[in-house]
């Protein structure tokens, strides 16, 4: 199966529902290329395991939850469901774009089974930025 940047996978929790998880969204960040300032405790523990396992050059992590007040994937939740990641990382030259995908889905795997509904990635090599 191959993806383009815009391409969508479904990931199931075990209520048996499925939750989207978008490939693609740019997001802003700080002078030093991060987005910490806002995030709450899984906002902080997605960028701390994607820090460092993957070493990125450049990380902005985003809750975009806000934006789906009344969804689904909110109803009943801590409100920390929705995120943009945006991470640049050596760890994925070679990998095609579903490997890279698909190893920030087994980094944060924990998350995704305790309420995380839905994650939208940009995952480059420092030479494809």
């Amino acid at each position: 199966m191959e993806l383009d940047e815009n391409s969508e996978l479904k990931i199931g929790s075990e209520r048996g529902e499925n939750s989207s998880v978008g490939l693609s969204s740019e997001v802003g960040a700080d002078e030093n290329g991060t987005n910490s300032g806002g995030l709450g405790s899984r906002g902080v523990r997605i960028r701390e395991k994607l820090e460092k396992e993957l070493r990125p050059v450049e990380l902005e992590v985003e809750d975009i939850s806000y934006q789906h007040a009344g969804h689904a994937g909110v109803r009943g939740s801590d409100g920390e469901t929705h995120f943009n990641v945006k991470i640049v990382s050596e760890e994925f030259e070679g990998k095609s774009l579903v490997k890279r995908h698909r190893l920030i889905y087994g980094l944060l795997q924990e998350e995704l089974e305790s309420g995380l509904h839905a994650l939208s990635i940009v995952a480059k090599t420092p030479s494809e930025v």
